[in-house]
């Protein structure tokens, strides 16, 4: 997978329950963003549910005999900021029928401001790197 196929996966996962983002100009676009270095603006208004997805994969490496097993993971984070709303749960449940992989961390507490789920989806490709004989 790469990063437009994990954004337009959770974009239509998602669609119905995602929150929007208010920009500067009065533009109203949804709530969701790949997350680069800097995040989300902060002069962007986030109001319901968001999706942020990093930019770039985890990766795990693991040594084999003459090779190098290479692992890619992909990381979503869903940020409720209207507590009382009840898309959250809704929100999880797809991404994780979608993705049964997918490891879920973060899951909501009752004593925040706002509700958030970290995600971390493998990536199915496995690479593999042949060390150079020497």
């Amino acid at each position: 997978m790469n990063i437009k196929q994990v954004r337009d996966t959770v974009e239509v996962l998602l669609t119905d329950l995602l929150g929007s983002y208010t920009l500067p100009d009065g533009t109203i676009i949804p709530a969701i963003y790949v997350d680069g270095k800097y995040g989300v603006p902060k002069s962007w208004k986030v109001s319901g549910l968001e999706a942020s997805i990093k930019q770039y994969p985890l990766r795990r490496s693991r040594p084999l005999l003459v090779m190098v097993e290479m692992r890619m993971s992909w990381e979503i984070v869903l940020s409720q900021y209207s507590p009382s709303a009840e898309d959250m749960d809704e929100a999880i449940d797809r991404v994780l029928r979608h993705f049964p992989d997918t490891t879920l961390t973060g899951f909501p507490s009752s004593d925040r401001e706002y509700q958030y789920a970290r995600l971390v989806v493998p990536d199915l490709e496995i690479k593999t790197q042949y060390l150079r004989a020497n």
